[in-house]
Protein backbone atom coordinates (compact mmCIF):
# COMPACT_ATOMS: atom_id res chain seq x y z
CA UNK A 1 0.00 0.00 0.00
CA UNK A 2 1.09 3.62 -0.65
CA UNK A 3 1.27 5.95 1.62
CA UNK A 4 1.00 9.72 1.12
CA UNK A 5 2.35 12.31 4.02
CA UNK A 6 2.46 15.86 3.27
CA UNK A 7 3.84 18.28 5.51
CA UNK A 8 3.77 22.22 4.96
CA UNK A 9 6.85 21.76 2.94
CA UNK A 10 7.42 18.48 1.57
CA UNK A 11 5.43 15.74 0.31
CA UNK A 12 6.61 11.64 0.41
CA UNK A 13 4.98 9.12 -0.76
CA UNK A 14 5.87 5.91 1.46
CA UNK A 15 5.10 1.79 1.01
CA UNK A 16 4.16 0.09 3.83
CA UNK A 17 3.88 -3.42 3.23
CA UNK A 18 2.98 -6.30 5.37
CA UNK A 19 5.98 -8.77 6.23
CA UNK A 20 4.32 -10.78 9.00
CA UNK A 21 0.79 -11.07 10.67
CA UNK A 22 1.22 -8.38 12.97
CA UNK A 23 4.55 -6.63 11.20
CA UNK A 24 4.77 -3.97 8.68
CA UNK A 25 7.94 -2.60 7.02
CA UNK A 26 7.84 1.14 5.79
CA UNK A 27 10.32 2.04 3.06
CA UNK A 28 10.92 5.49 0.73
CA UNK A 29 11.46 4.59 -2.61
CA UNK A 30 14.59 1.44 -1.78
CA UNK A 31 15.08 2.50 1.56
CA UNK A 32 14.10 1.12 4.51
CA UNK A 33 12.84 3.88 7.12
CA UNK A 34 11.88 1.07 9.99
CA UNK A 35 8.92 -1.23 10.76
CA UNK A 36 5.16 -0.93 12.69
CA UNK A 37 4.86 -3.66 14.68
CA UNK A 38 0.96 -4.53 15.73
CA UNK A 39 0.52 -5.39 19.24
CA UNK A 40 -3.44 -5.90 20.35
CA UNK A 41 -4.66 -2.22 19.94
CA UNK A 42 -0.98 -0.47 19.88
CA UNK A 43 1.11 0.18 16.98
CA UNK A 44 4.60 0.48 18.11
CA UNK A 45 7.17 2.54 15.70
CA UNK A 46 10.69 1.02 15.35
CA UNK A 47 13.14 3.08 13.40
CA UNK A 48 16.07 1.03 11.64
CA UNK A 49 16.31 -1.05 8.28
CA UNK A 50 16.95 -4.39 10.46
CA UNK A 51 13.69 -5.46 12.44
CA UNK A 52 15.26 -7.12 14.84
CA UNK A 53 18.06 -4.35 15.72
CA UNK A 54 15.69 -1.13 14.81
CA UNK A 55 14.51 0.95 18.21
CA UNK A 56 11.20 2.03 19.52
CA UNK A 57 10.57 5.65 18.61
CA UNK A 58 6.99 5.68 19.42
CA UNK A 59 3.25 4.35 20.52
CA UNK A 60 -0.05 5.14 18.46
CA UNK A 61 -3.69 3.48 18.45
CA UNK A 62 -3.99 3.34 14.22
CA UNK A 63 -1.00 2.72 11.82
CA UNK A 64 -1.59 6.39 9.71
CA UNK A 65 -0.18 7.71 13.39
CA UNK A 66 2.63 5.47 13.54
CA UNK A 67 3.30 6.02 9.40
CA UNK A 68 4.09 9.80 10.57
CA UNK A 69 6.12 8.79 13.31
CA UNK A 70 8.68 7.52 10.74
CA UNK A 71 7.76 10.25 8.36
CA UNK A 72 9.31 12.99 10.94
CA UNK A 73 5.91 14.90 10.38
Amino acid sequence: MHHTIESPTTIAVLEVERVLDDVHRVRAGKHVLGYILETGSVYVTLRGDIFNTSVEVGQSHDLDAAIRILAGD
